[in-house]
């Protein structure tokens, strides 16, 4: 009776072990597999663009990001880390250089940085934003979720570097060590730029946007990334003294009179008004001596707040100043920008793409 009792009893704990031991196991997997379970312990706090100190993991995994953020994620070895991302960056050469991204949920929809979708965003469960809250609800939205929110600055060609910097010590000890010889390098083309223009009578640069047609053109204004670039390429933005920031619009006859020496086109549907052989642009001096250029793009516009934006300079001096640099081969600081910074080997097909953008 004692023996049967016995064996019973050591039958039961063996079962009650097996049972704590599967729970427990069970308990982990749903720990790992669950985003919004995962605790993260260890913490940093950094300064984001604005000024504000931001608690970020110590390691984070899952980012969103709006707009040019993207690419510059990317090119800092963090894309694998996007779990949200912007509908802009799901077209063109970004999804050659890293399909992934039209797999990626889009909280961020139309051209440019985008609109946000709280939504979509939430569903994805990051731990970092890149991007601003656009009103005191989303930001109380997104502090509830535990999403810290990084806004970053890119006014100036400083901005840049800055949030290169930032988004590598977000990313961690490679992106930083990239990030820095990344700002080596952007810091590199500008100087060249400006050492091969100095001394020299500015050409007079117009840059428009828009589709040309309708009477009003977009433009870009003093304080703006591609002003700088042009300034270091010895020209000089003949808008910049009737618009200092914002978005400027201008009409025809405003163009005419600065009549610029170069025209360069931000869309292949501007540049092919401009072009055309009806178009109300053909008195311009610019127009008749054929000096009208489409801005390179490659997974971002080079004239814009991108990382890209490195190259800019140097296709700037060619453009207004050739004949100091035929020594400058722009096909071959592309391969070596894409094959150092997203592990990309272009093609020559890609080079027509990416300096005659459709």
């Amino acid at each position: 009776m004692n023996i049967d009792f016995l064996r019973k009893n050591k039958l039961l704990f063996a079962i009650l072990i097996i049972t704590m031991m599967l729970l427990s196991a069970c308990a982990g997997k749903d720990g790992i597999k669950t985003p919004e379970n995962t605790v993260n312990s260890s913490t940093s706090t950094i300064t984001d663009g604005n000024g504000n100190s931001v608690i970020i993991p110590s390691e984070v995994k899952r980012i969103a990001a709006a707009g040019a953020l993207n690419q510059i994620i990317l090119m800092l070895g963090g894309g694998d880390k996007l779990v949200a991302t912007a509908q802009g960056v799901q077209t063109g050469f970004f999804t050659k250089v890293y399909p992934r991204i039209k797999e990626i949920p889009a909280a961020y929809t139309g051209g440019g940085p985008g609109v946000l979708n709280m939504e979509t965003l939430l569903q994805t469960h990051p731990e970092v934003l890149f991007g601003t809250a656009a009103n005191e609800a989303e930001a109380e939205t997104l502090k509830s979720a535990n999403i810290a929110t990084v806004s970053l600055k890119l006014v100036t060609t400083e901005d840049i570097k800055n949030t290169i910097a930032l988004v590598g010590k977000v990313l961690g000890p490679k992106a930083e060590e990239k990030a820095t010889a990344f700002n080596s390098y952007y810091d590199a083309n500008i100087k060249y730029a400006s050492d091969k223009s100095k001394g020299l009578n500015k050409v007079k640069v117009f840059v428009a946007g828009g589709d040309g047609l309708n009477g009003t053109i977009s433009t870009t204004p003093k304080e703006d990334i591609n002003t700088s670039y042009i300034e270091a390429a010895g020209g000089v933005n003949v808008c910049a003294d009737t618009y200092t920031s914002g978005s400027p619009t201008v009409n025809i006859e405003q163009v005419l009179k600065w009549d610029p020496d170069v025209i360069i086109a931000s869309s292949r549907a501007v540049y092919e008004s401009i072009i055309a052989q009806d178009s109300i642009w053909k008195d311009l001096w610019a127009v008749k001596s054929k000096s009208v250029y489409l801005n390179p793009k490659g997974v971002y516009l080079w004239s814009v707040r991108s990382a890209e934006g490195a190259l800019q300079p140097l296709w700037l001096i060619k453009v207004l100043h050739p004949e100091l640099c035929k020594d400058l081969d722009l096909k071959e600081k592309v391969r070596e920008f894409y094959k150092t910074y997203y592990y990309y080997d272009v093609t020559e097909a890609d080079l027509d793409e990416i300096l005659n953008p459709k």
